[in-house]
């Protein structure tokens, strides 16, 4: 485990809830990796056609496939979209490992339009068409791509957009139905498995195998009824353990796939059945979420989260990491309120962050020093910049330090220097080849008097000038 057992017990035992398919709800608290059971298998185009667009990976023009794939889970037929321009896909392709959930505007665009919605609003008259501008919308959230440099067809442009806007408008608090979870009973020692639909109906499921790591449950294996709920278990011999429940559930649209190192990552358009496991902890946690979410504004992430009610409870490290890789970094702390019965709200922003794609995570640190981790249920994606800009540098005035900030929408050579007020260069801060996106440099004026400056940005055919005062 990743976080202590050592937690002062309530009377009342709880479980806090593990999705080992998915993140499907808001947040999660996290003590064994979240992989899902299921495989996937793609076997064929479905609907779609080539479009051409600028590659924000390589900023060139590229060709591609926009459509649906056809494939199976477990057996099982089901259909997906791509969320990963960047690599490329083979008929048949296997191993892709359901392990995420796409964010919150790709589970908005798969709930809404084609294939789960088969008539969508605004539809186009040619399937493939509609299918190609859906993907393209997909790819807007996934990759950073932008759909008016589709140059192919317009059409397919127009209605690309279009989804592009609705989801912008309605789309940023969507989440996957949790289909497969593990609940407390209203008696503190018992507990009952609970499965929805896609749309979180009730349904039924069958031999669900259930597993405790301490003590020992009064039965291990309960079906669930047409009302979505199992018969209570009963756990004894322990006040702590991890439960698992595994079962052949409903895997929802928004479930993404992947097939390490080389191949597209994948989400499924079409809800399907496959092999899937929930893990909870049984026992007291010193702190209970209610909720945790993200904001994106700009180039900042604003972090807010609940708790209902908190035990010895010292604050939270917030912690980041870059999409696809396995290394978190701590980029701030919020202190905690100790003990308390009642809702406590948190916020945290992330500022001045460069494109790209990124997780958050919550550690939750007692006073005594245990700790226990929050993800955040979606990834937080930070597009490219549209346009050249050059920022007010900050602080200014400043003595003798400052940093200036600017953005290029597509990698090349870029220059930046400081100049005096009589025209002459007193530094070069920059003078070479950067990638697309947002930067940030500091400038030390040590050796400078005091005065006004100027510094210039020139990165292709856009230059631009500002002043700043240095105050010693």
């Amino acid at each position: 485990m990743i976080f202590s057992l050592e937690r002062r017990e309530k009377k009342m035992k709880k479980l806090i809830l593990c999705l080992s398919i998915i993140f499907f709800a808001a947040f999660h608290s996290v003590s064994y990796s979240q992989y899902g059971l299921s495989d996937a298998i793609v076997t064929s185009v479905a609907q779609g056609g080539n479009i051409t667009i600028t590659d924000p990976h390589t900023n060139n023009s590229r060709t591609v496939f926009a459509g649906l794939i056809n494939g199976t889970v477990d057996g099982n037929i089901t259909r997906f979209y791509c969320i990963d321009i960047a690599r490329y896909l083979n008929f048949p392709d296997s191993c892709h490992k359901d392990s995420a959930i796409a964010n919150a505007r790709i589970v908005y665009i798969l709930n809404n339009y084609y294939p789960y919605n088969p008539n969508p609003a605004g539809m186009l008259a040619n399937l493939n068409e509609e299918v190609s501008a859906t993907q393209l919308a997909i790819w807007h959230y996934s990759d950073g791509v932008d759909a008016n440099t589709e140059t192919s067809n317009a059409t397919i442009k127009s209605r690309a957009l279009a989804i592009i806007a609705d989801a912008e408008a309605n789309g940023g608090f969507t989440n996957v139905i949790t289909t497969f979870s593990i609940e407390p009973s209203l008696n503190p020692d018992d507990f009952y498995v609970k499965t929805l639909d896609q749309n979180g109906n009730p349904i039924a499921v069958n031999n669900i195998q259930l597993t405790i790591t301490e003590g020992t449950l009064s039965t291990y294996t309960v079906s669930t009824s047409a009302g979505g709920i199992s018969p209570d278990v009963t756990v004894s011999g322990t006040g702590t353990g991890t439960i698992t429940a595994t079962a052949m559930c409903m895997i929802p649209q928004g479930v993404t796939y992947a097939c390490p190192p080389n191949s597209q990552r994948l989400v499924i358009a079409s809800p399907t059945i496959g092999r899937k496991q929930a893990i909870a902890d049984w026992g007291a946690l010193p702190v209970e979420l209610s909720a945790f979410t993200s904001v994106i504004n700009d180039r900042s992430v604003t972090l807010n989260w609940t708790t209902s009610s908190e035990i010895n409870n010292s604050g939270f490290d917030i912690e980041r990491k870059i999409s696809g890789s396995e290394s978190w970094s701590r980029v701030g702390n919020v202190s905690g309120n100790g003990t308390t019965s009642e809702a406590k709200n948190y916020s945290f922003t992330d500022r001045n962050l460069n494109a790209g794609q990124y997780n958050y995570r919550l550690k939750q640190i007692d006073y005594n020093g245990n700790y226990e981790y929050f993800n955040l249920g979606s990834e937080v994606n930070i597009a490219s910049p549209g346009e050249y800009s050059l920022n007010q540098n900050y602080p200014n005035p400043f003595n003798p330090s400052t940093k200036i900030s600017f953005s290029i929408p597509v990698s090349g050579e870029v220059s930046l220097k400081i100049f005096d007020i009589s025209g002459k260069e007193v530094a070069e801060l920059i003078n070479g080849e950067l990638n697309a996106g947002f930067h940030t440099v500091s400038f030390n004026a040590n050796g400078l008097t005091s005065g006004i400056y100027f510094y210039r940005l020139t990165s292709g055919n856009f230059t631009k000038v500002m002043k700043m005062s240095l105050i010693k």
